[in-house]
C-alpha cells in the first residue's frame, strides 16, 4: 500500500507522541485481505496492532474501488475465507486493547456530551467521552442532547463504558424545536 515508514518507526512515533500528549487516544483504521497480502504481512499487522494498543480500530476487509490503484493490481485480493479468518483474528486484539483501555477508565470522572436516550435502553442515556468512547448512564435526570455532564465511570465492557451522573457542566447552546401544526 506505498506506506513510506516502517513499523518501527511508526512505533517510535506513536510512543513519542503518547509520552508527549497526556491521556492521548489512538484510533486507526486496518484493512484485511489487501491484493498480495501474505501470512508475514499478516502477522505483522497484528503485532503492530498489539504494540500499538488503539483505543479503538476500524477494520475491513479489503475490497477494490473503482478508480483507485488497488482496483487495477494483477495480484488477487486473499480468498474471503482466508480475510475473513485474518479479520477474526484482528478483531480479537483491537477488542483486548479497547477493552484493557475501557477498563482503566473505570473510577475515573469523565467529560461527557449527552447525545440522547440509548438505542437500547430508553431508561438510559448515552454520550461520548472526549476520547470518543460510548457512554451509557442512567436517565435519572433529563438531559438533552448537546449537555455536557460530569460522569463517574462505573463499569466497562468492550464497546462501552457505564457510569452515573455527577454534575451538569453545561446546557445545550442550541434552541429545542418546537412542533409546527398546520391549520
Amino acid at each position: 500500500m506505498h506506506r513510506g515508514y516502517t513499523a518501527e518507526r511508526y512505533l517510535a512515533r506513536l510512543a513519542a507522541a503518547r509520552a508527549g500528549i497526556e491521556d492521548l487516544a489512538v484510533t486507526t483504521d486496518i484493512i484485511v485481505g489487501f491484493p498480495g497480502e501474505t501470512e508475514a504481512d499478516f502477522d505483522a499487522t497484528l503485532q503492530v496492532a498489539a504494540e500499538a494498543r488503539y483505543d479503538n480500530a476500524f477494520t475491513f476487509v479489503y475490497s477494490p474501488r473503482p478508480g483507485t490503484e488497488a482496483a487495477g493490481l494483477a495480484q488477487a485480493p486473499v480468498a474471503p475465507h482466508v480475510a475473513a479468518e485474518r479479520m477474526a483474528r484482528l478483531r480479537t486484539v483491537v477488542e483486548r486493547t479497547s477493552r484493557l483501555g475501557h477498563q482503566a477508565r473505570v473510577g475515573r470522572t469523565e467529560e461527557v456530551l449527552i447525545e440522547g436516550p440509548s438505542r437500547r435502553d430508553p431508561d438510559r442515556l448515552s454520550g461520548r467521552t472526549r476520547h470518543n468512547r460510548l457512554v451509557h448512564l442512567a436517565a435519572s435526570a433529563v438531559l438533552r442532547p448537546g449537555t455536557y455532564a460530569s460522569v463517574l465511570v462505573t463499569d466497562a465492557t468492550t464497546t462501552h463504558l457505564s457510569g452515573e451522573l455527577v454534575d451538569v457542566l453545561a446546557a445545550p447552546a442550541h434552541r429545542t424545536r418546537i412542533p409546527v401544526q398546520a391549520g
